[in-house]
């Protein structure tokens, strides 16, 4: 059996490569990967498709430079199959602007995939900072459908 905080610590390495297939071996049709952003109201993604398609790969690609942003672990708690990711993110976004955000994630780890990902950040401050780099990325077709349906210009 892995050890949740190594499923962690490697899920956060692979993300940072923007290589989505292997980001997607972390998740099962069941997963669910769910964003605080109460203002905008963001639904939970669920599954592979839902968080790599629609979700994770559309806001990469459609807001930042290649493989950013790049995630920091800083701390990690765990219980049982229960580890909590206190982060910061970094990268450059296609708009010029720099993207530095603190972010904490509560994780559920099954095995060595993802079950269930909670995301809390400054959603304000994400949204603030991206604005514009959809359009500065030539983003068409379903990544710019994705960003305008997650609050991005």
């Amino acid at each position: 059996m892995s050890d949740p905080k190594d499923v962690v610590r490697r899920f956060f390495g692979t993300l940072g490569t923007g290589d989505f297939a292997a980001v997607g071996e972390f998740f099962t049709d069941e997963s669910v990967w769910q964003v605080n952003d109460v203002a905008r109201g963001l639904p939970a993604q669920r599954g592979r498709k839902g968080i790599i398609d629609d979700f994770l790969q559309p806001i990469r690609e459609g807001l930042f430079e290649p493989g950013d942003p790049k995630v920091e672990i800083r701390r990690l708690i765990g219980e049982g199959d229960w580890v909590v990711a206190e982060t910061t993110a970094r990268g450059a976004l296609l708009n010029g602007n720099n993207y530095e955000n603190e972010y904490v994630f509560v994780i559920q780890v099954d095995g060595d995939t993802v079950r269930f990902l909670r995301e809390y950040m400054d959603s304000e401050y994400a949204h603030s900072v991206s604005a514009g780099s959809g359009g500065a990325g030539g983003a068409e077709g379903h990544v710019s459908e994705t960003l305008k349906r997650l609050g991005h210009d």
